[in-house]
């Protein structure tokens, strides 16, 4: 057996330090010299719940045992090997299913398309299924674009959408001038500015795509009825609205939806377009969805081939993603993600209070936070730290000096309060 995979089934079979090594020879050079340069040149074994453990520590020092509230993002929104979750798994693959061929019709992706109409706002009750929110924006603009017959794109100064195609087009440059991505239909201005959106939308524009709460650009809240006054411009120049939900969406405000009461109870906006990933994997199954109102399916009356995805929509993943959605879509699950979230939010600005020094402000819905420092590098130490402490964040890629926590939405009060114990004495250690 070449690498004798059957030997290799347990974390540990090799010590730490080669498997670095290994990484950095086969996968990634740049990325290991990364973490060795900051100290945590280890090695992730166990996952369960919201704690991720190292296979071993550093200088002879106790594994790192992490509280993760980093979560990739949201894929882990019900922590990690959930129950129920490996139960799905497991019966799919017991009922013989696969990823299924992607030309023909299939009974899993027609159960949760209905299951997604079912919980999706307004008319939006079409779906298709990629394999990463990258592709799942691909997609969403590409409809945009057919639909209107129109080329120009506006998405958000600082934003993220993946790193694939049409995606990286609506990215901050940061992401896509190291491979010379540039075009001038794709436009961009900032957030929640609707005077900039509204002296650039015009009847070019085939499409507005907005992160509902940018994560990468720094956990943004925009002001009460800025998403409302975007859906009205749209209208009026018969614009796509396109919500990526890819972070924000699936219960991490509390609501389903974060366009839909999830920033503001009562701002209710309906996009023609919802994307979603991450989370609906479950974090066992790679699984995305481009959801849209039935209008824009004429683009596919002609030739229903125009799109398609090799290994999007598994039906082994579909399977899994249908109990996540039974689990999150329940309101006492959303009243836990709302009661905890209020907890911890007002942890962050207590602790805003106490370290107003260092901590410029602190924003952030649901269990979706972010603590923005005096500067980026207040923020990097702030992340190393919390580490060191076990706690798992990150900070936000396009504004560094925010350090973001997305935690798992099954996190208890004594495990947020254990969280802001740690985090308290990171920042004390700064």
């Amino acid at each position: 057996m070449i690498g004798n995979m059957h030997e290799k089934r347990v974390f540990g079979t090799k010590n730490q330090d080669t498997l670095v090594e290994l990484y950095a020879k086969y996968v990634s050079e740049p990325k290991a010299s990364f973490f060795r340069q900051i100290g945590l040149g280890v090695i992730q074994a166990k996952r369960e719940g919201i704690k991720i453990h190292m296979l071993e520590g550093k200088d002879g020092n106790e594994p790192l045992e992490l509280i993760d509230c980093h979560t990739s993002g949201g894929v882990f929104n019900l922590g990690h090997h959930h129950p129920e979750i490996n139960k799905a798994l497991k019966e799919g693959l017991e009922l013989g299913l696969d990823i299924g061929d992607h030309h023909l019709l299939s009974e899993q992706r027609a159960l949760l398309a209905k299951q997604l109409a079912d919980l999706l706002p307004g008319k939006i009750s079409k779906t298709m299924f990629s394999v990463g929110g990258g592709e799942a924006i691909d997609l969403a603009i590409k409809l945009s674009r057919a639909f209107t017959k129109r080329r120009k794109i506006i998405s958000a100064k600082r934003a993220y959408h993946g790193v694939t195609g049409f995606a990286l087009g609506a990215c901050a440059p940061s992401f896509k001038d190291p491979f010379f991505w540039d075009s001038s239909d794709f436009v961009q201005v900032p957030f929640a500015d609707i005077d900039a959106l509204r002296n650039t939308i015009d009847e070019e524009t085939a499409c507005v795509l907005f992160e509902t709460i940018p994560a990468t650009g720094g956990i943004l809240i925009p002001p009460e009825g800025y998403f409302s006054e975007v859906r009205e411009l749209c209208n009026e120049k018969n614009v796509m609205m396109i919500a990526d939900e890819v972070q924000a969406g699936l219960g991490r405000t509390g609501k389903m939806w974060a366009i839909n009461g999830g920033l503001y109870p009562t701002e209710k906006v309906v996009p023609d377009i919802i994307v979603l990933a991450k989370g609906m994997s479950a974090g066992v199954y790679p699984l995305s969805t481009t959801s849209y109102i039935p209008e824009l399916e004429a683009v596919f009356e002609e030739d229903p081939f125009l799109h398609i995805s090799t290994t999007g929509g598994s039906e082994l993943g579909c399977y899994v993603t249908r109990e996540m959605l039974n689990i999150i879509s329940k309101p006492l699950f959303l009243d836990h993600v709302k009661k905890m979230g209020k907890i911890f939010g007002n942890g962050l600005k207590h602790l805003h209070d106490e370290f107003s020094v260092q901590i410029k402000e602190v924003r952030g819905r649901g269990l979706m936070w972010g603590i923005e420092f005096i500067d980026e590098f207040t923020s990097l130490y702030f992340v190393l730290s919390s580490v060191r402490n076990g706690v798992f964040c990150d900070y936000c890629g396009n504004h560094k000096a925010t350090s973001k926590f997305l935690p798992p939405l099954i996190i208890s009060e004594s495990q947020i309060h254990e969280i802001l114990t740690r985090i308290t004495t990171a920042l004390k250690n700064l």
